[in-house]
């Protein structure tokens, strides 16, 4: 037996490796999955905590988890703020957050949107949006259960970051 432990060992470290280098290959091959996922980590190591939003005292919230629904319904919104270089909830078709998230087929019980221009790093735009009242409201609001992210770059010189979150529970 003593002679299979190492066997066995090296058997799993190279799984290991293997995942690890699976992970980075797939990372490399969608850069926005690396924001997603540090946004997602960021927002949910502060919703283990209990935050002052504006006047509003929020206990801990359960984390979130991540859809893709939700992330193509921010990759919507991101795109356009990014192509026409404007920050707003309203999409430059007149559509409203909700009208995005029914685009992608997510049947909705509740839902909220956090946009940001100009956030280089997911921490940047954290911070900033925690920062912020309503914001910080979306984030810390305990009946929201999964978000999506999206960040898209503007074709102008400083190649400036727009990023847009959708927050939602399922119905």
């Amino acid at each position: 037996m003593k002679q299979r432990q190492p066997a066995t060992r090296r058997v799993i470290l190279a799984v290991f490796a293997l995942q690890l280098l699976i992970t980075s290959v797939t990372a490399a091959a969608r850069p926005m999955a690396g924001d997603a996922a540090a946004v997602l980590t960021l927002v949910n190591a502060a919703r283990t905590q209990p935050r002052q939003c504006g006047s509003e005292r929020y206990a801990p919230a359960p984390p979130l988890g991540y859809s893709s629904a939700l992330e193509r319904a921010a990759e919507i919104q991101a795109r356009d703020m990014a192509n026409r270089r404007f920050i707003e909830h309203t999409g430059s078709d007149g559509s409203s957050p909700t009208a995005r998230l029914a685009r992608t087929g997510y049947r909705w019980r509740i839902t909220g949107e956090n946009l940001a221009l100009g956030p280089v790093t997911a921490a940047e735009v954290v911070l900033g949006w925690l920062g912020s009242p309503g914001h910080c409201a979306n984030l810390m609001e305990p009946r929201f259960t999964e978000m999506g992210l999206a960040l898209r770059r503007a074709r102008d010189r400083n190649r400036t970051p727009y990023w847009a979150m959708t927050l939602a529970a399922p119905r």
